[in-house]
């Protein structure tokens, strides 16, 4: 879509960091998003927005403490934060990769716990989890091309500026 002088793109939000790291001048994803791609990227700012967190689920009659999981199977789109995490607390889980409605995987018999964003805890709440350790909190984040914030360094930080100016009042 063009808008003046500026192209826009819409894409899956896994798929944002991965192209502004090879050519797309700008984006806008999630940090848990940022985290999981590990691409390398510049970014400037955290928006005022997409505020939520990254946890450990399980289901609500089996409350476990997390050095109680080991050899647990963990249900996650985030597999590399899940391991990452696990690995950090000495327990070794199996992780199983899912895209989308991961809250039924325990239900389904397939994971023991999850790992997955939570914002107000309904959907939890609706499908008997419960929230037992945040891993780390996850807002939006603006990305830079490296090479963009070289080659267009001006017109990156006008736009970098204009959007601070927005957040601020």
């Amino acid at each position: 879509m063009d808008v003046g002088e500026y192209v826009l793109l819409f894409s899956k939000p896994f798929d944002v960091p991965v192209y502004v790291e090879h050519g797309i001048d700008m984006g806008i994803a999630g940090s848990d998003v940022v985290e999981e791609r590990s691409c390398d990227l510049f970014i400037p700012l955290e928006l005022p927005f997409g505020k939520c967190r990254l946890s450990v689920i399980t289901p609500k009659h089996h409350i476990v403490p997390i050095e109680a999981m080991e050899g647990y199977r963990v249900g996650t789109k985030y597999p590399t934060l899940a391991k990452k995490f696990f690995s950090s607390r000495g327990v070794n889980v199996e992780i199983i990769k899912l895209n989308g409605s991961v809250e039924l995987a325990p239900k389904a018999g397939i994971t023991d716990v999850l790992v997955d964003i939570v914002d107000t805890g309904r959907t939890l709440a609706a499908n008997d989890l419960v929230e037992i350790e945040k891993i780390t909190d996850v807002s939006a984040l603006l990305l830079v091309n490296r090479i963009a914030q070289k080659v267009k360094f001006d017109r990156i930080n006008e736009i970098i500026h204009r959007i601070k100016q927005v957040i601020e009042g």
